[in-house]
């Protein structure tokens, strides 16, 4: 071989091995831009575990949006069973009512580590954003460092309402609650529940936060994407006649309309009134995957959600090329392997009710400092455009007629206006003791919506529905929410 030959050859090498470290080094600086709070925030980051007989800094609070406190930091004097000397011990306290917070505020606890606010605001709590000159004074003149309390968008009179009702109802499943112009959370609740100052009776399926964590079929909510996906695609939607004769096949898979009923002749808007299967499974093929996928992003699905103020798992949309006509008629109406989970599906009703705008969800109020210096407050930040003003005002119409004439006349109320979509999904197999899962996604007042809710029920049974179960909760929660001047 040539010396040119070697020579060019091993140019060749290295610029091959100069673009992976480059590629390296940028995949690195992406990962801890995106990622690198989540890592601080881990439970598994020893680095920020509060010491319990020494703590170097006495993490900060953590209150509801109008100051009432959920959790602190306490000491008390406590016998050492080993010296058997009276020694100082730090521990978080939590509201006597905690139970109805758990899952937002979490725990911090030695032994079951960290989860919920408590983790992911971790960074706040202990003060490592303070600045340079707070941390010198700090370290010079305190005897020990103090965090910042976190102030959250979330009322702490509406979590317990919320949770009472849940409690009562006897149903796992979720509410959230959130402000369609801001994204702010202003309640989010998850049952069963647990009591994090008695972690000892903490059983496993409680501490999952079912709003932002539980993955569910969406049923016939998900019918409000397929609609918006036909006003998108289907140029004379809007004109176009359906009959429904209350079954319809797709090479020989059969779909129905609930317990078989035959709406004849409707149009996409009575489509959804009385949440018409066979239509939306029609409408689900003749729209095909690429431009129900599209419409399905542009609403979140398949999105990592790495949201400043939250962990939510991604929604599922799993459609391509390789989708079956029966696969593409039973995504359409929400079954199939569609899953989503409660905090999405509220942000989806608040895109509608925002006019196609998709807001960030936020849980953060303000942070504040040792002296009371706001460091941090509220910034609403818009997630992205979905929808065109006139397909949302379409879909709005819609929502309304489906609590006035619809699947959704429980969510009637004389207080307020309510807009909404009903949904019922069969969970696991088809057999008779098999449970369903009934939904409510809506908004309110209609005429300037600043509420936007999702209701989950998870175990509501045979023969009940989303309109039975979920929409009589979710105009309670809404009913409630006015009354507290939201």
């Amino acid at each position: 071989m040539s010396k040119r030959k070697i020579k060019r050859n091993t140019i060749g090498v290295l610029l091959v091995l100069t673009a992976l470290y480059l590629s390296l080094i940028a995949y690195f600086c992406y990962a801890v831009l995106f990622y690198g709070s989540r890592w601080f925030a881990d439970s598994y980051n020893t680095r920020v575990k509060m010491d319990e007989t020494n703590p170097r800094i006495i993490p900060g609070s953590i209150m509801d949006r109008n100051g009432v406190v959920l959790a602190e930091t306490k000491d008390e004097l406590v016998k050492n069973p080993t010296t058997g000397k009276d020694e100082k011990y730090y521990f978080r306290v939590y509201h006597n009512e905690a139970a109805s917070v758990a899952h937002v505020v979490g725990v911090n606890h030695s032994k079951y580590g960290r989860m919920g606010v408590e983790a992911f605001y971790i960074y706040y709590l202990m003060g490592y954003n303070n600045s340079l000159i707070e941390k010198i004074y700090q370290k010079a003149f305190l005897p020990q460092e103090r965090g910042n309390d976190v102030v959250l968008t979330v009322d702490f009179r509406l979590q317990d309402y919320v949770s009472g009702l849940m409690r009562k109802q006897g149903k796992k499943g979720s509410v959230v609650l959130i402000n369609p112009k801001t994204g702010e959370i202003l309640t989010m609740v998850s049952h069963p529940t647990f009591n994090p100052n008695d972690m000892e009776r903490v059983d496993d399926d409680s501490l999952v936060n079912r709003a932002t964590q539980g993955l569910y079929p969406p049923g016939s909510i998900f019918k409000l994407i397929t609609a918006a996906s036909a006003l998108e695609n289907i140029e004379d939607i809007r004109q176009r006649k359906f009959n429904c004769t209350g079954a319809v096949e797709f090479d020989g898979e059969r779909i129905q309309c609930y317990k078989g009923e035959a709406h004849g002749e409707l149009d996409l808007t009575q489509a959804l009134v009385v949440s018409c299967n066979t239509t939306f499974a029609s409408l689900g093929i003749e729209i095909e995957w690429k431009d129900l996928l599209k419409t399905g992003k542009r609403f979140g699905f398949n999105d990592d959600f790495l949201f400043s103020d939250i962990k939510v798992k991604p929604s599922s949309l799993p459609i391509g090329y390789r989708t079956s006509k029966q696969e593409m008629a039973w995504t359409a109406i929400g079954q199939g392997k569609v899953l989503v989970t409660p905090l999405h599906m509220a942000m989806i009703a608040a895109t509608i009710a925002n006019d196609g705008i998709m807001m960030e969800p936020k849980l953060l109020y303000k942070v504040v400092g040792r002296n009371g210096d706001i460091q941090k407050q509220l910034e609403p930040d818009v997630y992205r455009k979905v929808l065109d003003k006139e397909n949302a005002e379409a879909l709005k119409n819609m929502m309304v007629k489906v609590v006035l004439e619809g699947t959704g006349k429980q969510a009637q109320s004389n207080k307020i206006t309510i807009a909404g979509k009903t949904g019922t999904a069969e969970e696991g197999s088809k057999d008779e003791s098999n449970k369903n899962i009934a939904w409510f996604v809506g908004f309110a007042p209609v005429d300037n919506p600043t509420l936007a809710i999702a209701v989950l029920l998870e175990d509501v049974g045979q023969g009940e529905t989303g309109g039975t179960q979920a929409a009589p909760l979710a105009r309670k929660v809404l009913e409630k929410a006015v009354e507290l001047g939201y």
